[in-house]
């Protein structure tokens, strides 16, 4: 699909991040927490370094997915940076499953949006409940990818696309 369609999913998908990351923490815990955990402007420098790693983090999460749960051989499996939209990617040269496409795709989302989630509901922890929901709001463009091949056999082989975002079937 078109970086444009990826990103209006990916705006659509901002609230149910926020329902997922944040709802039963508020529901647990309050708006309080979240609300002290806010970091004043003058520490925009170093939440920016955060988002950044953590976008890096990201990455290499779908690199360790590829690599690891799709079964892709380490010479197909790529971490780049895209300097026209100035965002790192991760990609796949060589085919893989459908099935296992889609669990690499959502591998950032489980890994650092809802287990961190999960710990901040568990603990009362609003940094961190704020830092899921940002993981979270990050893998918009993994869930629209999925949400596109949705139709497709798990056993279908696809392949990331070279300039779009998604992948192609080849076969299934």
């Amino acid at each position: 699909m078109s970086v444009a369609r990826a990103n209006l999913i990916a705006l659509l998908w901002l609230p149910v991040a926020a329902f997922l990351a944040l709802g039963p923490f508020i529901l647990l815990w309050g708006a309080a927490p979240l609300a002290r955990s806010i970091p004043p402007p003058s520490q925009l420098p170093l939440v920016l370094i955060v988002l950044l790693a953590s976008v890096l983090l990201h990455e290499l999460v779908h690199v360790a997915g590829f690599l690891l749960l799709a079964g892709a051989p380490r010479r197909a499996v790529r971490l780049g940076f895209n300097r026209r939209t100035l965002t790192p990617f991760a990609c796949c040269g060589e085919p893989v499953s459908a099935r296992g496409y889609r669990i690499t795709a959502l591998l950032p989302a489980l890994v650092l949006g809802l287990g961190p989630a999960l710990a901040a509901t568990a603990s009362g922890w609003g940094g961190l409940a704020l830092w899921s929901w940002a993981m979270l709001a990050v893998a918009g463009g993994d869930v629209a990818a999925v949400w596109a091949i949705r139709r497709v056999p798990p056993a279908a082989l696809v392949q990331d696309h070279p300039a779009r975002v998604g992948c192609r079937v080849l076969a299934g």
